[in-house]
C-alpha cells in the first residue's frame, strides 16, 4: 500500500542525496576480517585475517544522542551497516571499508530507519522506515542513496532475500494475539504468495540456505514475553516439509546462520527453555542430525568464517565484552579479542 505522504518524503530524500558526493558502486576494496570496539572510542578495525595485527582503524563517530545497536556487514562487498538507537528512533549508517568514509542510509537521518536485509550482491539495503508514523519498506542503493518504495504491508517486521536476489521472504503480524504470516514475493515485492500462516506463534528471523533450497527460521509463542523461548525450524523454500530441529532462544532477536556449504546452522540455543539466561552457541549438523553446544551468553548472532572452519560469537560477562572463536573440526573455543563487541568478514 503506497502512502500518500511517500512522494513528498521520496522527493526530499532525492534532493538531499543529490547534494552528497558518493563513491562509485565499483570502487575497489580489500577482503578483510573486522571487529568493533565501543569503549573508550567506537572504532572499526580491519585485519588481513583474524590472527593479524589491525591494518586500519576507522572511527565510528556515533551520531548525537545515539548508542550502538548492531552491525550488519554486506554479504559481499565493502559496506558495513551500523544500526544506532537514537533519541528520535533507530537509524542506519553505512561505512565504506575501502575509504573509511560513512553516510546515513537515508539522507535525512531524523527519519527513523531499521535494517531489514542486504541484497546478496551488497549494493542495496532494505530498510523499514517511519515505524511510528507512516511505515514503509524501502530498497536503498548503498552508494548513491537512491530509494525505492516496495509494496510490502506496513505490518512487516522481518525480511530476507534469496541468494539469487530474485525472491523476497517477509513476515508480518497485526499485533499480539494475531499470530504471524510469512510471504514470498518477487524482488520488488510483486506477486506475493502466502507461504506460512500461524495463528498461535510468531515466525521470525528467517534465512535462506546458501543454495536457496531451504529456509531456517525461529518460531516462538505469540504473547507479551520479552524473553520468549523459541524453536529452530527448517522448511523448503516453497514452504513444504517444515520440521523442528532444536529448542532456541528467541528473546535476543538473533538469526540462525547457515554455514557456507549449507550443511550446518549456527544459532543461539537454550539449555532450559524457561530460563532466559541459560543460552548457548548451538550448531546443528543437518547431515548427521546432530546438535552440539557451548555455553555462552552471546550478544551477537554467530558469524561463520568464509571457509566454514570457524564460528565467531560475542560473549558478554558483567561489563566486559569478548570475541571467541569456535573451531568446527576440534570443538575448541578460544578467546580472540577483549573489549570487542562484534566481528565479521568483508568478502
Amino acid at each position: 500500500m503506497r502512502s500518500k505522504l511517500f512522494p513528498f518524503t521520496f522527493l526530499l530524500l532525492t534532493l538531499l542525496c543529490a547534494c552528497t558526493p558518493t563513491p562509485s558502486a565499483d570502487a575497489p576494496y580489500t577482503p578483510a576480517f573486522f571487529y568493533l570496539t565501543l569503549t573508550p572510542d567506537a572504532s572499526l578495525f580491519l585485519l588481513d585475517n583474524p590472527t593479524a595485527a589491525p591494518r586500519q582503524s576507522i572511527p565510528l563517530n556515533p551520531p548525537t544522542d545515539c548508542s550502538f545497536f548492531a552491525q550488519r556487514p554486506a554479504p559481499f562487498g565493502r559496506w558495513i551497516a551500523i544500526e544506532w538507537e537514537c533519541a528520535f528512533g533507530p537509524t542506519v549508517e553505512l561505512f565504506d571499508s575501502a575509504s573509511g568514509e560513512s553516510h546515513f542510509a537515508l539522507s535525512d537521518p531524523t527519519i527513523d530507519s531499521r535494517f531489514l536485509a542486504w541484497q546478496p550482491d551488497g549494493r542495496q539495503i532494505y530498510l523499514k522506515i517511519g515505524t511510528l508514523s507512516v511505515p514503509q519498506t524501502l530498497r536503498v542503493d548503498a552508494a548513491t542513496g537512491k530509494a525505492t518504495e516496495l509494496p510490502i504491508p506496513a505490518f512487516v517486521y522481518d525480511l530476507t532475500v534469496a541468494p539469487n536476489g530474485k525472491r523476497l521472504l517477509y513476515s508480518l503480524t497485526k499485533g499480539i494475539g494475531f499470530g504471524s504470516e510469512t510471504w514470498l514475493s518477487g524482488p520488488d515485492g510483486q506477486n506475493p504468495s502466502q507461504l506460512l500462516v500461524d495463528a498461535q506463534n510468531i515466525v521470525a528471523l528467517a534465512q535462506f540456505s546458501p543454495d536457496g533450497s531451504q529456509i531456517a527460521y525461529i518460531k516462538f509463542p505469540d504473547n507479551e514475553s520479552v524473553t520468549p523461548p523459541g524453536e529452530l525450524w527448517v522448511m523448503s523454500s516453497e514452504g513444504g516439509n517444515a520440521h523442528l530441529l532444536a529448542t532456541a532462544d528467541a528473546g535476543r532477536g538473533l538469526s540462525p546462520v547457515w554455514a557456507p556449504d549449507g550443511t550446518k546452522i549456527a544459532f543461539i540455543g537454550r539449555d532450559r527453555p524457561a530460563e532466559p539466561d541459560s543460552v548457548n552457541l548451538s550448531i546443528y549438523d543437518l547431515k548427521q542430525a546432530a546438535l552440539v553446544s557451548f555455553p555462552a551468553v552471546s550478544s551477537i548472532q554467530p558469524v561463520w568464517s568464509p571457509d566454514g572452519a570457524l564460528v565467531v560469537i560475542g560473549v558478554a560477562g558483567g561489563d566486559k565484552m569478548e570475541l571467541w572463536f569456535y573451531e568446527i573440526s576440534s570443538g575448541q573455543v578460544t578467546k580472540a579479542f577483549s573489549g570487542a563487541c562484534c566481528a565479521g568478514w568483508i568478502r
